[in-house]
């Protein structure tokens, strides 16, 4: 059965009460799936969880050692660049030949 008004503030908040643990009102609970209003209400009765900020914050942020790991990576990407290109040279090919090669089969 669809309820003829919207349930009372204290109403809404029994029922946001019995969401955690008690017995939901039916009636209630079928008025606010299909009343945006009363979902709004239910938004701004709700009160927000205080951990969930600082949850959030310690989730989302960089690890401390980020900086460091980040170069170092850099470093042996650029020591590796350098190492394939000197072992190129001393083969007698010249990196940049070797580039193009591979950007020409790349492009195909």
């Amino acid at each position: 059965m669809r309820q003829r008004f919207h349930p009372s503030a204290k109403k809404l908040e029994r029922w946001l009460a019995a969401d955690t643990g008690g017995d939901l009102d039916d009636e209630v609970d079928g008025h606010v799936v299909t009343c945006d209003r009363c979902a709004n209400r239910l938004e701004d009765l709700a009160q927000p969880l205080p951990e969930l900020g600082p949850a959030l914050t310690a989730t989302l942020q960089a690890p401390d050692d980020l900086v460091q790991r980040l170069g170092a990576r850099m470093g042996n990407s650029m020591r590796n660049h350098e190492d394939l290109q000197l072992i190129m040279e001393l083969m007698g090919v010249p990196f940049d030949t070797v580039r193009t090669l591979l950007n020409d089969e790349d492009e195909q």
